[in-house]
């Protein structure tokens, strides 16, 4: 190990003195290193061996160690629609590996089988390691090392090498580069090296004498790997140990997120829609409308079904029922629809269906054909069965009969006006009577409803009309006859109107005109239409038109076809692009991260 001078005090005298001593690795790291780094700290700019450089043009010297990119929205905050383009800064740091020139000329002593001087490789391992291992570790003795944070950190003296700017359209941030240029704690001065004089003598070794040394510290820094320095997000995963310096520094900006179209589109789309028509999820809320498809699923639920059903299901069901085969509850509901299925279950039902069936039943009855009971309900659907009684009705209907009565009435029809007595009909016949009616009808021929007549006429009526003649609604069919009145709406009918016309005419006119061909005067109004003649004028308009032009124009435009303001009204078109609703927002997204790393084994 390096020697130095023992003495009962300090400073060191020749009162005092005690002889030669090796010094300690925590005394290496006290005078020698912080001699060292201390002066590789401040004399650094970026240039010299194992000095880190960043640049945003990648002009710095070195091995490159890592780099940066800044990416920046090129559209403010609130653009609509955005194209999402960025500009992109790029930081390059690099740390530099060339070979620095060593010459030392005073070398430090140790004793190995007498006093003798450290050579080169000696030197390495017994001082130069022992340094750097101090400031990657950061110890109060020791300066050099560098930090990435956004403020200057504490213990020593700090400057600022580099900053690296995030920027954004709602304000920048910053980091900074930091290396320490003075030592926390004063090294002691009583632990300097000793140096051989006149190839007998010993002498405390100076500072500029241990400073001949730096550019052997430099090149042990390249050569042994610690003291090496990246920058990326993640710590390395190979090369020795490393460990973070600093904080983390982020590129954010901000988000580019769809917008809903909040106007109302009353045109045709013409874009691709590219979700799934198809919905795959499970529905878990009560749907209380009426199905009207086909269930070709399995229930897989609990086979007791102890809910109220209150819907109507209007369709057929094609699945297998997995549950209890009889049915034992009191069935309160109305079911519409047809039964395809097979009941599996045992035949005999055993509670009572109070309720109304109107669809077809087609499954197998295995029970007496035979209704014994009263039928008390309403049976609205077709009756496939067969009636063995008499076919005869011998009692007094007494409901409003509604169907079409297509046979022949053999009775004594003995009514008058106002209704039917005694035993035969009392109430009112509202259905289509096609038969022949053989009796006598002793009412009114004059038919004196109370209302107006809601049908259909398809005879030849030969009264008299004491209505309007007017027809004050729209008529919407074709006309084929004279037209004597007055039209006052708009005609799209032939295009050629062979007559004269004198009054002022608002709509649009395609046909010839056959009156003076050449307008001289100066026209001061607005033109709504259709103009095919030929302008005399100037054919160029350099001004700017500021109205609202409805005709086609069929001349060259040469502005640009790109609405890029922010349409507010309602499009009532056809819109044959494809919609972009992207914004820019104001809340942002971190797009890569950075820390700086120090190998310290």
């Amino acid at each position: 190990m390096v020697l130095r001078n023992k003495s009962s005090a300090t400073p060191v005298s020749a009162a005092n003195w005690q002889g030669l001593q090796q010094m300690s690795v925590e005394e290496v790291k006290n005078y020698i290193a912080q001699t060292l780094t201390v002066s590789f700290g401040a004399n650094s700019d970026g240039t010299g061996t194992a000095e880190i450089n960043i640049t945003t043009n990648d002009s710095g010297s070195g091995t490159t160690i890592g780099t940066f990119s800044d990416t920046d929205r090129q559209e403010a905050t609130g653009t609509h629609p955005a194209t999402g383009a960025v500009d992109t800064v790029t930081y390059t740091a690099k740390q530099v590996t060339a070979v620095a020139t060593e010459n030392i000329t005073n070398r430090p002593l140790k004793y190995d089988d007498g006093i003798k001087e450290l050579t080169d490789a000696q030197i390495d391992t017994e001082i130069l390691d022992y340094a750097i291992n101090a400031m990657v570790s950061e110890t109060t003795y020791t300066a050099g090392q560098y930090r990435l944070q956004p403020t200057a950190p504490s213990g020593g003296t700090w400057v600022s090498r580099y900053t690296l700017t995030d920027v954004a359209n709602g304000g920048n941030t910053v980091t900074y580069l930091w290396q320490k240029t003075a030592a926390t704690t004063l090294s002691d001065s009583n632990l300097k090296p000793l140096k051989l004089i006149d190839t007998k003598d010993v002498k405390e070794m100076s500072s500029s004498e241990i400073l001949q040394m730096l550019p052997n510290f430099r090149n042990r820094i390249v050569d042994s790997g610690v003291g090496l320095y990246k920058v990326q997000s993640s710590a390395p995963v190979s090369g020795g140990t490393w460990v973070e310096l600093g904080d983390q520094f982020a590129d954010t900006r901000e988000q580019v997120t769809p917008q809903n179209y909040l106007g109302n589109f009353s045109g045709n789309y013409a874009g691709t829609f590219s979700g799934s028509r198809n919905y795959t999820a499970n529905y878990a809320g009560t749907y209380s409308g009426s199905f009207a498809n086909n269930f070709s699923g399995g229930y897989v639920g609990p086979a007791n079904y102890s809910g109220a059903y209150s819907g109507s299901f209007a369709n057929n069901f094609s699945g297998g029922y997995v549950g209890p085969a009889n049915y034992s509850g009191n069935y309160s509901q109305g079911f519409s629809g047809n039964y395809v299925g097979n009941f599996v279950g045992t035949a005999g039902y055993s509670g009572n269906y109070t309720q109304n069936f109107s669809g077809n039943y087609t499954g197998f009855y295995a029970g007496s054909r035979n209704y014994a009971g009263n039928y008390a309900g309403n049976f609205s659907g077709n009756y496939l069965g067969y009636y063995a009684g008499s076919r005869n009705y011998a009692g007094n209907y007494a409901g409003n009969y509604l169907g079409t009565y297509s046979r022949n009435f053999s009775g004594t029809y003995t009514a008058f006006f106002g209704g039917f007595v005694g035993g035969n009909f009392v109430g009112n016949y509202l259905g289509s009577f096609s038969g022949n009616y053989a009796g006598t009808y002793s009412g009114s021929r004059n038919y004196a409803p109370i209302g107006g007549y809601a049908g259909n006429y398809l005879g030849t009526y030969t009264g008299f009309f004491s209505g309007s003649r007017n027809y004050a609604a729209n008529y919407a069919g074709t006309y084929l006859g004279t037209y004597l009145g007055y039209f006052t709406g708009n005609y799209v009918g032939p295009a050629t109107y062979s007559g004269t016309y004198s009054g002022t005419y608002t709509g649009f006119f395609s046909g010839n005109y056959a009156g003076t061909a050449t307008y001289t005067g100066n026209y001061t109004g607005f033109f709504t239409g259709f103009y095919t003649g030929f302008f005399a004028g100037t054919a160029t308009y350099t001004g700017n038109y500021t109205g609202f032009f409805t005709g086609n124009y069929t001349g060259f435009y040469a502005g640009s076809r790109n609405y890029t303001g922010n349409y507010i009204g309602n499009f009532s078109g056809t819109y044959s692009n494809n919609f972009s609703g992207a914004t820019v927002i104001a809340t942002k997204e971190t797009v890569s991260t950075i820390k700086l790393w120090v190998r310290t084994a």
